[in-house]
């Protein structure tokens, strides 16, 4: 299968992870993406660095993860030349990401409706913060604030009783890239009826309430959150630690069908499964911290890999509850290639996350670096019709970066 996206240019003028996100998976799926950067970069490239990541140009894993498979540019997009040059790229792409705030945009000329008539057949994806309307609209939106707090997520994952979550670095931008790149995609699908582009926006706000919408309408009707995993809304789709301290996720969503099997084939408690306490789902929630509490004492019994082969054995859904670090040699991860072993620049190597969607196995790139600043400026810039002693000129003024 050719990568779907192929013969489609994208235009990258973004930041920190989310719009940079969605450009890489764009990449991966065929399009030719070009990174716009000013001469200083993108901060992103730095963040990894207070996550104990390299951040040099030579091994950069943390900003590789959402830049790799782009071509670089560097502009000053504020000179008059930087925006003739910005314009003339527009003319010749289908997509526009960018993940700068509204009123910067327009400072350049570069908002929707600046570009609107001078570019009809564009699509313009913005990622924001808090989205296009209300009090918020122009307020900064990293994933930690829009995403986390403001959504509920920060506060109501969290076990009960104890302090807010720390959100993980680029957690909620990493998601909300997946939605923008498909609201492209189907922008495309117009594109190709009918000529136009159009506007696309996703904002980490709303992503967020996508993602915990069963709670949006469960919380209307008296369910609770926080919630402890001591009085869980279900005693069998909860956690529980073994007697080697490690933990195990159960998710026994039949009730009626599996409960009686995890009682008599995996516990050895037939006596449960005959209790008219826990018999059905309903009851099950009514006696919730009785039933956790007994079940408690159970996982306890066994280490985490015999209950993971006794519940294997029994086909009822569970999983060992791990870290980060221990899924770099999960071997469901690495077989399906959602991990993928990669050179850097400096010929060390690094495992990568590789974006979420796989149209072929063959079609997983291996290309592993992000473009360095201005990297293919010279290139980009022929390909547009510049003159050589043109671009020069632009270097030499600083309106342009590229490698010496």
């Amino acid at each position: 299968m050719k990568e779907p996206l192929e013969g489609v240019k994208v235009i990258d003028l973004t930041y920190f992870v989310a719009g940079p996100g969605t450009a890489r998976i764009l990449a991966d799926w065929g399009a030719d993406v070009i990174k716009v950067e000013p001469a200083f970069g993108d901060p992103g490239r730095h963040t990894g660095a207070g996550m104990t990541c390299p951040d040099s140009d030579w091994n950069n894993p943390f900003y590789t993860t959402y830049n790799a498979g782009k071509r670089g540019l560097s502009v000053n997009l504020k000179t008059p030349d930087g925006k003739e040059i910005m314009g003339r790229l527009l003319q010749t792409a289908q997509v526009l990401v960018t993940s700068y705030r509204t009123q910067a945009l327009k400072r350049l000329g570069l908002d929707y409706e600046s570009l609107r008539e001078s570019c009809p057949h564009l699509i313009w994806a913005q990622v924001n913060g808090f989205g296009d309307h209300g009090p918020a609209k122009d307020n900064p939106g990293f994933d930690t604030v829009a995403y986390w707090a403001r959504s509920g997520a920060m506060m109501d994952i969290a076990e009960k009783d104890t302090n807010p979550i720390n959100p993980p670095i680029a957690f909620g931008d990493s998601v909300t890239s997946c939605s923008l790149a498909g609201g492209i995609c189907a922008a495309l699908y117009r594109q190709q009826k009918t000529g136009l582009g159009g506007k696309v926006e996703v904002s980490l706000f709303g992503q967020a309430i996508w993602n915990v919408g069963a709670l949006i309408a469960s919380t209307q009707y008296e369910d609770v959150y926080p919630k402890s995993r001591k009085e869980a809304i279900s005693p069998v789709i909860n956690s529980y630690q073994c007697k080697d301290g490690k933990w195990i996720f159960l998710s026994i969503l039949e009730h009626e069908r599996y409960f009686g099997t995890l009682c008599t084939e995996v516990l050895g408690r037939g006596d449960l499964a005959e209790d008219e306490r826990f018999a059905g789902m309903l009851e099950a929630k009514r006696h919730a911290a009785e039933l956790i509490q007994i079940l408690d004492g159970e996982f306890a019994r066994y280490t985490q890999d015999e209950i993971v082969d006794r519940l294997t054995k029994a086909d009822i859904a569970h999983e060992r509850i791990q870290h980060v670090k221990d899924v770099l040699k999960d071997e469901q991860a690495l077989a399906n290639q959602y991990l993928i072993c990669r050179e850097n620049r400096d010929k060390s190597h690094s495992l990568y996350a590789s974006t979420p969607v796989h149209f072929d196995e063959a079609d997983i790139r291996t290309q592993c670096d992000a473009p360095l600043i201005g990297q293919d400026s010279r290139e980009i810039l022929e390909e547009l019709g510049y003159k050589r002693e043109e671009i020069e000129a632009w270097i030499g003024q600083g309106i342009v970066a590229a490698p010496v």
